[in-house]
């Protein structure tokens, strides 16, 4: 299966907290293997009068982007486990598109150490680190 066609099939299995940040995949890469996603933060994520993003849709972003590389690169053939994500604020981000691109830093047999940038704007304001756990699906 060739990059396009991962991205393809990544566009068209969309889990339920894709739909719910609006995330779409834009771009994949297996070489070197990254993601661009797009995601449209509503009003009903924000935690104050301000419209600052609560930081747990912010994480729930940079995850999602994590998690859709490691699929695309498995070809949808291992759920992704997070064990661990380090997220780091850098700026307040608002309702409105924000781009996420996610990469690999190592790839395991049953482990991955992914990274995350958050840009709104061009502006970046978040980004994580990540360790994913490869659950193989049964075929």
């Amino acid at each position: 299966m060739n990059d396009l066609e991962r991205l393809v099939l990544i566009q068209s299995k969309k889990a339920p907290c894709i739909k719910t940040l609006s995330g779409r995949p834009l771009t994949f890469s297996s070489q070197p293997p990254q993601i661009e996603m797009e995601f449209e933060a509503r009003r009903e994520f924000t935690h104050s009068d301000t419209e600052i993003l609560q930081g747990g849709f912010v994480t729930g972003m940079l995850d999602a982007a994590m998690a859709n590389l490691v699929m695309a690169l498995s070809e949808m053939q291992n759920i992704p486990i997070s064990l661990d994500i380090n997220v780091s604020f850098l700026a307040t981000a608002h309702p409105g598109k924000l781009l996420c691109v996610a990469k690999a830093i190592k790839i395991g047999k049953s482990i991955c150490f992914m990274s995350g940038e958050l840009f709104q704007d061009e502006k970046l304001v978040a980004n994580a680190t990540s360790t994913i756990k490869l659950i193989r699906l049964k075929t």
